[in-house]
């Protein structure tokens, strides 16, 4: 497969998975969770690298499994939604950055 149709292929699956969130009444609820979920972890995220000398995205990427694979076992989360979670923590890290140089 070339690589242009494995783009369109990849992005007609995230275009999907976007609106499966976004219409359905079980994506938004999906949804309403994860923001629920991800409010404390990315504060606990952001002291833990405060402590940290010279923190990098590596070190934010390797936190946030770590972060989200505790917390997921605490709360029961199906692997889905741990998966969804770290996605989205890990899109934070430049919010993050700039957060902490503050």
């Amino acid at each position: 497969m070339g690589k242009f149709k494995k783009g369109l292929f990849l992005g007609s699956l995230v275009g999907a998975g976007m609106m499966w969130l976004n219409a359905t009444p079980k994506g938004k609820e999906m949804r309403s969770k994860l923001v629920e979920h991800s409010k404390p972890l990315y504060d606990e995220l952001k002291e833990s690298l405060k402590q940290l000398e010279g923190p990098t995205k590596e070190m934010y990427e390797a936190l946030v499994e770590r972060a989200v694979a505790e917390y997921g076992d605490r709360k029961d989360m199906a692997d889905e939604m741990k998966m969804m979670l770290i996605r989205d923590l890990k899109k934070k890290w430049s919010k993050l950055e700039k957060e902490i140089k503050k």
